[in-house]
């Protein structure tokens, strides 16, 4: 995978090293795809982040961007709330096919984020990004 292509896990407002909380899933990296969902958290912010990374080079040219980015901001509080509640003993095993990653995965799909730019500015900006929730269902951390 070429240096363009390397995901980062910087915070969208300072741009420093955020912690990762929960692995949800990964494939890769492999040269030509890496993807990945993850829970993160900017402590010098006090802001987390629910991010889904994409990077895929079969991509016919002109159909889509092969490096795509997803992010919606979760509150501190929610964090919080995902740190007690995630029922696995091994949150950063993002290989885990445990009940509650299966569950995080799944209602990770359905939660709405945003679709960063390719190129820019607002690619690296929390502006107009939205905003998701922790809940626990039947003792399991759901993304809404």
């Amino acid at each position: 995978m070429s240096k363009w292509h390397e995901p980062s896990d910087n915070c969208l407002i300072c741009r420093g090293q955020q912690e990762v909380v929960v692995g949800i899933r990964e494939r890769g990296p492999y040269e030509r795809m890496h993807d990945y969902t993850r829970v993160l958290f900017c402590a010098a912010c006090d802001v987390g982040e629910l991010r889904a990374f994409s990077y895929d080079d079969f991509v016919v040219f002109g159909e889509e961007d092969d490096v795509m980015v997803w992010s919606a901001i979760l509150a501190s509080e929610d964090v919080g709330r995902l740190r007690s509640g995630f029922a696995c003993t091994s949150p950063l095993n993002h290989e885990c096919q445990c009940v509650q990653h299966v569950r995080a995965y799944d209602t990770s799909l359905s939660a709405t984020k945003t679709l960063l730019p390719e190129y820019g500015p607002a690619r690296h900006s929390p502006d107009g990004r939205t905003t998701v929730t922790v809940e626990l269902v039947d003792g399991l951390a759901e993304f809404r």
